[in-house]
């Protein structure tokens, strides 16, 4: 009996060890149950320690102009002051593609390639005018995604869902501080064409403001500054009847403490911007978020060929970088 009952005991103590074993080696690994690494994993080293939470985090969300679709430039230029909490969910600084696919843990934001955008000028913009702030950057952008797609969602295998879960894991490093938006291509084609990405340019202005405001309020922001882009002027709009109403829709719409800023005036390659026009954006998402935060009074809609916000005494905002 005594030797049944020590091997018994012996058996449960390996069995305990082995599962013991198994998953400390997951923990370490940073892999949990689901598949995701757990939040205590992702790695701050990139950023120093006196930096750790002072970070100012913008998010960028919509479709392939928020990605970025231009070949990247050799000149483009990066700073220590500028950071990106990846799609791997790591932190490193910035560099395009800002939206890169390597490592991504959110299958459903994927998108491969990504290329030049506004989001680096956008943060270098900001740096270039204050150089003591530190900026975090979080993409969530998916090309083709229609305003549909946004639409409030808890599971992290929606658009919507997924990038509030990295806005919650990146915020330890810093305060979200403002969004960035560009998004309306999908909703602008033929829906007997393309019914598979969803278009809605009927509902689009009610469904993009409903996701400006369920997306700040789950953050925690109701007034959380937000910027976004009016549609461009491409060319050629076979297959997009609907683009004009769009655009209209973006330009009517008043989102509290939000802007829009306009790029119809931007050389187009196709439906996407050069790299020069991507550089131009990204000034104007700066110029415009510096403007919200400043407080100054905002019409919620831009006019003209750029941002032209009225300002309190009547002048009006530079737009040009």
């Amino acid at each position: 009996m005594k030797s049944l009952r020590l091997l018994i005991i012996i058996a449960l103590t390996l069995l305990f060890g082995t599962i013991l074993g198994v998953g400390l080696q997951r923990y370490f690994l940073g892999v949990t149950a689901s598949g995701d690494r757990p939040e205590a994993q992702l790695s701050p080293s990139v950023i120093s320690d006196r930096l750790q939470g002072r970070l100012k985090l913008y998010v960028l969300i919509g479709q392939s102009n928020m990605v970025g679709k231009a070949e990247i430039p050799a000149d483009i230029a990066t700073s220590a002051n500028v950071f990106t909490f990846g799609n791997d969910y790591q932190w490193q600084v910035a560099r395009p593609p800002v939206d890169s696919p390597q490592d991504q843990v959110d299958a459903i934001s994927t998108d491969d390639p990504a290329g030049f955008g506004p989001a680096m000028p956008f943060a270098l913009s900001l740096i270039e005018e204050n150089n003591n702030q530190i900026i975090g950057l979080i993409p969530c952008a998916k090309s083709g995604s229609s305003i549909t797609d946004w639409q409030k969602s808890p599971s992290d295998t929606t658009l919507y869902g997924s990038c509030l879960k990295r806005v919650r894991a990146a915020s330890p490093m810093g305060t979200v501080s403002g969004i960035l938006f560009f998004q309306g291509e999908a909703d602008a084609i033929d829906p007997q064409r393309f019914p598979s990405l969803t278009p809605d340019a009927a509902a689009y202005a009610e469904k993009f403001a409903t996701f400006a405001y369920n997306f700040r309020t789950d953050i925690g922001r109701a007034d959380l500054p937000f910027v976004y882009a009016q549609l461009g002027q491409p060319s050629d709009l076979e297959g997009l009847p609907n683009w004009g109403d769009i655009q209209q829709q973006q330009e009517n719409l008043q989102i509290p403490n939000g802007m829009m800023i306009t790029t119809r005036d931007l050389p187009m390659d196709g439906i996407h911007f050069t790299a020069d026009s991507y550089r131009v954006i990204g000034q104007r998402f700066a110029d415009a978020m510096r403007f919200i935060d400043s407080g100054g009074a905002m019409t919620g809609q831009a006019t003209g060929e750029a941002a032209t916000p009225e300002l309190s005494d009547g002048e009006r905002l530079p737009t040009d970088p």
